[in-house]
């Protein structure tokens, strides 16, 4: 008899809390016991009046308090997972009310994770099973029991990262590519105008003149970095106008889908981008950034300098002195790019190519690209020579580039061959070096220096240009 009192007046609380929140009034109901959601059956009658009868033992026969709680019920089809939204009380109706169904009635405490704000990984916070385009996925499930376990991430939020993962046609296609490669249908000759093709992606008035734009507004940032590592301030600028346009296209797509497409969708090199996967979420651990919200390439490269996760823990650095790493404030990816270029053995003042000619066509004979090493007397012998060396003393790499009006030679010293390590590519390179000539044209003259002289040292500046 006793039972069947406290069942009745248990239902009778419920139903009440029920009422007054459909009317948008404040709750009070009693808190569940933690990570434990309790199950309802919630019933709908042809008068549409709510009826909830509890399944299992009331909280009541616990001896838990009633205490004020934030509560959302939500009628869904069965096995459906709920999303809980907390400190929202809303109730959504199902189109047949006459049916009877089991859901499941959450009841939040307050100040739990938000989304969209969260600024660190919360531990012990119980999430929905991985869900969405990487479900059926066994590497992803690997590669989360892999983060756990090494790392100390709590699996139900990677859970959660990866159920709002998605895997774009786009992304799908790019994976592919990466992994297959294109196929060649016959061997034909490639077409004449390579590198005049390339080259027009980049040498552009309107490149130019952002680039010119961007040194005038980070001029103390770029002397500081030459300065500190040696980089002509130049070939910075000729990386961030090559790899983003000066900020302009930073990426198009998210980190995380860029990273788990081609990380889970690429036979051939998914241990590469899985291991980049790794290191993005762990850079976004430290530095305490939504792993959802930064953009990306398609290949999952980030900020201005366009730098892949790994390398941020390598070479970037903070070069505003914020306390932190950001590529995508100019400051620290000026810093991380000088910084780059030294680690990978860039000689201050070195040449980095020079224009070459030829009086035959002997040289075809040669390797060529920027892994080619050849003596300058071998060079001269197959009719290859340059006006001016620059410091280019003993070997060369030969680079030759197709043209529409024929072959264009070139003399690749030490740092163009630091450059390629940025992007394996002679094409790379050789725009870079070119944009950065052309820049350096613009920003040389001494009016640009008089409106800097209040930001840098006159007396360097001019010492530079002399030189």
């Amino acid at each position: 008899m006793i039972m069947r009192n406290v069942k009745l007046l248990m239902g009778l609380v419920l139903a009440t809390a029920i009422t007054n929140m459909s009317g948008c009034s404040a709750t009070k109901t009693v808190k569940p016991p933690k990570d434990k959601p309790v199950k309802y059956r919630v019933q709908t009658d042809t008068k549409k009046t709510k009826k909830i009868t509890k399944l299992f033992d009331t909280w009541a026969e616990k001896g838990l308090k009633a205490k004020q709680a934030d509560v959302v019920v939500v009628k869904l089809k069965p096995k459906a997972v709920v999303v809980r939204k907390p400190a929202v009380k809303r109730v959504v109706q199902r189109p047949s009310p006459q049916k009877r169904r089991e859901v499941k009635l959450y009841v939040q405490p307050k100040n739990t994770y938000k989304t969209p704000s969260y600024r660190a990984p919360v531990r012990n916070i119980r999430y929905a099973s991985l869900s969405g385009d990487y479900a059926s996925n066994n590497q992803t499930k690997s590669f989360i029991n892999t983060m756990a376990s090494k790392h100390g991430f709590d699996r139900g939020y990677l859970n959660y990262l990866f159920s709002n993962a998605k895997a774009t046609p786009f992304l799908k296609r790019m994976a592919y590519a990466d992994s297959f490669g294109r196929k060649r249908t016959s061997k034909r000759k490639p077409l004449a105008g390579r590198w005049n093709r390339y080259r027009g992606n980049f040498l552009t008035e309107r490149t130019i003149s952002k680039g010119v734009q961007f040194y005038r507004q980070n001029r103390v940032a770029l002397q500081r970095a030459e300065d500190l590592y040696g980089v002509p301030k130049e070939y910075i600028l000729g990386i961030i106008g090559v790899e983003t346009r000066y900020g302009g296209n930073v990426g198009k797509n998210r980190a995380i889908d860029a990273l788990s497409a081609m990380g889970f969708n690429n036979p051939r090199r998914g241990k590469y981008f899985r291991s980049e996967l790794e290191a993005y979420l762990l850079m976004t651990r430290k530095e305490r950034l939504d792993p959802l919200k930064p953009m990306a390439s398609y290949a999952g490269a980030l900020g201005l300098s366009q730098f892949m996760p790994s390398n941020i823990k390598r070479y970037a650095v903070d070069h505003d002195r914020s306390g932190s790493v950001n590529l995508w404030t100019p400051t620290d990816a000026i810093g991380s790019i000088a910084n780059y270029f030294k680690k990978h053995g860039w000689k201050t003042g070195g040449t980095v190519a020079v224009k070459a000619n030829s009086v035959n066509t002997r040289y075809r004979t040669l390797k060529t690209g920027f892994k080619s090493s050849h003596s300058l007397t071998r060079l001269r012998n197959k009719g290859v020579s340059a006006r001016h060396l620059g410091n280019i003393s003993g070997k060369a790499s030969l680079i030759k580039l197709n043209t529409y009006s024929g072959d264009e030679l070139w003399l690749g010293g030490h740092n163009f061959y630091v450059i390629t390590r940025y992007n394996h590519s002679s094409h790379y390179a050789m725009a870079v070096h070119q944009l950065a000539g052309a820049i350096k044209g613009r920003i040389g003259g001494r009016s640009i220096i008089r409106q800097a002289s209040t930001d840098i040292d006159l007396k360097k500046a001019l010492v530079a240009l002399s030189e």
